[in-house]
């Protein structure tokens, strides 16, 4: 595929670096470092030029091209090297991030200026944050509309519910979800009947729509409603409040040290207590009773601050520190010193680009830093495992049936259910299972770029 990046900075840097192994990239940027810095580090095509001028638009697209993002920080800038692209080239499809709140509207975009998707991770982004704010015990959290499933990680921080140390089979587990594996102690456990739960254990579960849910009621958790404190007043934070805000139970308090933009968001929320302060200030969080608070989002688009700001919540005693970062270096950093959900960025707009760039559609979402993927599989004629039982089919053991689509709908995939052909599996597939996977499904397993 034939894709052209316009703008590289942290986002057009990273999607450029995931596309360049499996695609003929080019990147067009008119800032002199970043420019530099794509020459240097990355194996794809680079034009230092302005990536919304005509002239420049002809260019780069007298030959042909599939794909054409315009990822820059400026909305106006990717709309409308959106529309020039399309001008020039009709059969390209064509892709604009759109940061700022009132451009969000996709459908108006999309209907009256030709820009076929819209793409915003920042309401992306916001969208995860609320829903790891609103499952207790859940710290990464990912959804397929079109499929009508969730998968999500939940850490097991307490036994409220007595289910510690009890075999699988004796506990009533949501029967609309699956637990894919159990993550202990450094080790990853494919779950079978005989195996338990412990405290401290992360778990992988897959569900049907509310699945997710009914499983984060099964861990236990404290209360019903849910104090929301959040750090910082920018772009995610106002799609971030807009999101809780429709919630019920709900109470919502946001730290913003611009007095202006305190101003600007306390007009336009009606449920939301503004504070003009500095929410990394230890004393600031701490006369806000910080340590009683449910969750606490970190949302300064600093990774610095949100850092230190997470630090200290955790400090006073926050259940739960939820912030995002653009710069990968800063993963393993907050995972480090205790954020319990640090949200990437670039992962969230690799898994919105994904099925424009895999054959097929086969890989449905990235996960764990690209190492594990959902992938569907098709079951034909050919398959070796068709007509088999789930309990039959000898899986490597870093990778896990997730879930059997039919034509009827979805299956849990018990180990008495029959594959047919016809069916698609759904396979929380590690990238280092791909050819053992290959070779079970009689298949081409569509790894992401």
């Amino acid at each position: 595929m034939n894709i052209v990046i316009i703008g590289a900075g942290r986002i057009g840097y990273n999607i450029a670096r995931i596309l360049a192994s499996k695609h003929s990239v080019m990147v067009v940027e008119k800032n002199e470092k970043r420019f530099e810095h794509v020459v240097d580090t990355l194996d794809v095509g680079a034009l230092h030029s302005n990536g919304a001028s005509p002239h420049t638009l002809q260019e780069i697209l007298r030959n042909h091209v599939d794909l054409f993002m315009a990822v820059t920080d400026r909305d106006e800038t990717n709309i409308f090297a959106c529309m020039l692209a399309k001008r020039i080239l009709p059969d390209v499809v064509t892709l604009a991030r759109a940061r700022e709140f009132d451009h969000s509207e996709g459908d108006l975009i999309t209907n009256f200026l030709n820009v076929d998707q819209v793409i915003s991770p920042e309401y992306l982004v916001a969208r995860k944050m609320m829903k790891l704010a609103m499952l207790e015990n859940a710290i990464d959290y990912n959804a397929m509309p079109s499929r009508g499933l969730e998968i999500a990680r939940f850490r097991m921080m307490h036994n409220l519910q007595g289910i510690a140390s009890i075999p699988l089979k004796h506990l009533s587990i949501p029967s609309e979800c699956k637990i894919l594996f159990i993550h202990r102690g450094g080790r990853t456990i494919a779950p079978k009947e005989d195996d338990v739960l412990l405290t401290g254990d992360e778990i992988i579960v897959i569900g049907k729509e509310d699945g997710v849910a009914e499983f984060n009621t099964f861990l236990g958790t404290t209360k019903s409603s849910r104090d929301v404190l959040i750090i910082g007043g920018g772009i995610v934070a106002q799609y971030l409040v807009s999101m809780l805000e429709e919630r019920e139970n709900v109470s919502i308090r946001l730290i913003e040290e611009s007095e202006e933009r305190c101003r600007e968001l306390a007009q336009s929320f009606n449920h939301t207590i503004v504070i003009n302060d500095d929410g990394a200030d230890p004393l600031v969080l701490k006369n806000e009773n910080v340590g009683m608070t449910d969750v606490m989002v970190c949302a300064t688009g600093n990774e610095e601050s949100d850092l230190l700001a997470g630090l200290v919540g955790k400090h006073l005693g926050v259940s739960k520190v939820i912030t995002s970062f653009s710069n990968p270096d800063y993963k393993d950093i907050f995972q480090t010193v205790g954020i319990d959900s640090p949200i990437s960025f670039y992962e969230v707009v690799a898994n919105a680009i994904v099925k424009r760039t895999v054959p097929h559609y086969g890989v449905l979402i990235l996960m764990e830093g690209f190492q594990r993927e959902l992938i569907s599989v098709d079951v034909g004629h050919n398959s070796r495992v068709r007509g088999e039982l789930i309990k039959d089919i000898d899986m490597p053991p870093k990778s896990a049936i997730a879930m059997i689509l039919t034509k009827d709908g979805a299956i849990i995939p018990e180990s008495d259910v029959r594959i047919l052909e016809g069916d698609a599996i759904l396979l929380y597939a590690d990238r280092s299972d791909a050819g053992v996977l290959e070779k079970l499904f009689s298949t081409r397993i569509p790894i992401s770029p």
